[in-house]
């Protein structure tokens, strides 16, 4: 009954993390719309892009990779049936994209991430 509890115990603490990470990073874009703003805004909240690609109308492209790697309890038993608690890692990459008017305004924008690894 314990060596139960303390899976259960387990599982539900990583469920809640994994709830927490990802909330976490959709909290990052997705609730907010940057169609129309400048994209100093984007730059602002987000850091320096990973890369700028200038585009022939003037305008250009921002690209961010957002890579986190986050923290994943892992639990085994031993030979007598006791838990044996690890920590295992994901990574995931995050990719925003913006195209930007020639003016810096942010005309589209997508948002995709990776399915993190183990």
């Amino acid at each position: 009954m314990r060596r139960r509890l303390n899976m259960l115990v387990a599982v539900g603490s990583a469920a809640v993390l994994a709830v927490l990470v990802t909330g976490g990073c959709a909290s990052m874009t997705s609730k907010e719309s940057w169609t129309g703003r400048k994209i100093d805004e984007a730059i602002a909240k987000l850091g320096t892009p990973s890369n700028v690609i200038p585009a022939d109308d003037g305008g250009k492209t921002y690209v961010w990779l957002l890579h986190r790697t986050v923290p994943v309890q892992n639990v085994t038993f031993d030979s007598q049936g006791n838990p044996v608690y690890g920590t295992r890692y994901r990574d995931s990459v995050r990719t925003l994209t913006f195209s930007v008017d020639a003016s810096g305004t942010i005309v589209t924008w997508n948002d995709s991430a990776a399915q993190p690894s183990i």
